[in-house]
């Protein structure tokens, strides 16, 4: 045997160093352990910031929204007001604070700055590359103002030094001026009324009891203390109307309608004498407004028509359209839509909380006897309802929140006998050709073209509350919502 292997295989004093070795890396590893839970309270207060300022910069896009659907088309606080006021220090493009004074930091609602801040801004989609970010076509250069109803907006939320930034496209249509409870753009003003039995309104009315009710009858409504949103009873577009012999104002031949004093007191409104005084009833009324003309109603229209969700129901002269409400209260806001050649569904007219688009379009008809639209029984709705080349004619009882338009060719509202309407709103009437039936002196055109009030009891009134909800649930879009 070697005399060197006895000694090698002596394992004398290896325990302490292994002992050692084990302590080292034990101490290595408590260390690195109380390192990393001392790091974690920080990583979850990093965390719940950075969560904060995110919540904080969302409750600033939905301030944002708020702000941009209720604003009005021009004037304070539209949208090429807000895209006039300061611009944001170095930003590119140019984009413009909303809040004021220029960056303020917005606390959220009954909570102090401790819980977080935002801060939001507009922009008007003026970059090339924006179009891959909104959809459509940029307006290149143009930053204080907006044409095409698009905005891109970013909103900042801050909590304890930590921001997150949300930015999101903001598209909205806007309404077409509607100065009177009773609007009419069209080439015609041609009104008949058989009896007394109507109200034409343009106080400003908001509902005062019971709005959440889906049941319309438990519902009251009251002017609004603030008259700032009056409109005129009736207001037609400027000029001529052409297919009348000697010729007539749209204004005068309006008025016409009004001859007696039980008519004249049934329409009520801001006076054209004096715009800002009190409510006037009579042809003081009744006025031709600049704003009203075909051509913005049409824009309007096609604008509906194009909407991802507009489903266009058409009405033929041998199957016209009928819609069947209920035969007692509730009225229904999802009637029967039949048309007796196969058509049997039910149709959703919305409601205060969620209004509907509803689109019916007839088709020519030169002897204006086609009833595009037929109501009948008890109906509710609210958003927009448009009736295209077609009449609506109500039989029994028909309540509307929002935006009734009939337009087109060779048509007419008509309020049949023994109808009830009551609509909240705006109520238009836009015939969009003026020589229909030939000679309009003609005795045969009484009662045939006109837009008829005959023995029903009618009430058409002006409310901005309504308006208000069409516009922020039916004409405002957000998409494109990204971090960055």
């Amino acid at each position: 045997m070697s005399p060197w292997a006895s000694p090698l295989r002596n394992q004398r004093g290896v325990a302490l160093p292994l002992a050692l070795f084990v302590l080292v890396s034990l101490s290595v590893l408590v260390l690195a352990f109380l390192s990393m839970g001392g790091q974690e309270p920080q990583i979850s207060r990093n965390l719940t910031d950075s969560s904060q300022a995110r919540y904080a910069a969302e409750a600033g896009i939905e301030w944002a929204f708020d702000q941009l659907a209720s604003a009005p088309g021009a004037g304070t606080g539209s949208w090429p007001d807000l895209l006039s006021k300061s611009a944001v220090s170095g930003s590119n493009p140019q984009a413009h604070w909303i809040t004021s004074p220029a960056n303020t930091q917005i606390t959220l609602p009954g909570l102090t700055a401790s819980f977080g801040t935002y801060t939001v801004q507009i922009r008007n989609d003026s970059l090339a590359a924006d179009q891959a970010l909104t959809g459509v076509a940029p307006e290149v250069g143009v930053t204080n103002t907006d044409g095409n109803g698009v905005v891109i907006v970013t909103a900042a939320g801050t909590h304890n030094g930590v921001t997150r930034q949300i930015q999101v496209v903001m598209r909205r249509v806007s309404l077409p001026p509607f100065p009177g409870a009773y609007s009419m753009p069209g080439v015609q003003t041609d009104l008949l009324f058989t009896n007394s039995s109507f109200s034409i309104d343009g106080q400003d009315y908001i509902c005062d009891t019971n709005c959440q009710d889906p049941d319309v009858t438990n519902r009251t409504y009251k002017t609004n203390p603030s008259q700032a949103k009056m409109k005129y009873g009736l207001a037609t577009q400027t000029g001529n109307q052409s297919n009348l012999s000697p010729t007539i104002t749209y204004e005068a031949r309006a008025e016409k309608a009004f001859d007696n004093p039980a008519k004249l007191k049934n329409i009520i409104g801001k006076d054209q004498t004096n715009p800002g005084g009190p409510a006037v009833t009579g042809v003081n009324t009744v006025v031709a407004d600049a704003s009203l003309n075909p051509a913005v109603m049409q824009s309007f229209l096609t604008a509906l028509q194009s909407f991802s969700g507009t489903q266009i129901l058409q009405s033929t002269i041998a199957c016209p359209m009928v819609l069947t409400g209920s035969n007692g209260n509730p009225p229904s806001n999802q009637p029967t839509l039949t048309n007796g050649c196969g058509v049997n569904q039910t149709v959703n007219l919305g409601t205060r909380q969620s209004p509907a688009l509803v689109y019916f379009r007839g088709e020519l008809d030169s002897t204006s006897a086609f009833t595009g639209l037929r109501a009948e029984n008890k109906i509710q709705g609210a958003g927009i309802l448009v009736v295209e080349d077609g009449d609506l004619r109500t039989f029994g009882h028909f309540n509307w929140d929002g935006v009734v338009i009939v337009t087109g060719r060779y048509v007419s509202s008509i309020f049949d006998t023994g109808s009830q309407v009551t609509v909240h709103g705006a109520t238009v009437a836009n015939e969009t050709i003026s020589d229909e039936g030939g000679n309009q002196n003609a005795g045969t055109y009484f009662g045939t073209y006109y837009d008829g009030f005959f023995n029903g009891n009618v009430t058409l009134r002006n409310s901005q509350e309504a308006l208000n909800i069409v516009q922020r649930a039916l004409l405002f879009r957000m998409s494109t919502w990204r971090e960055i």
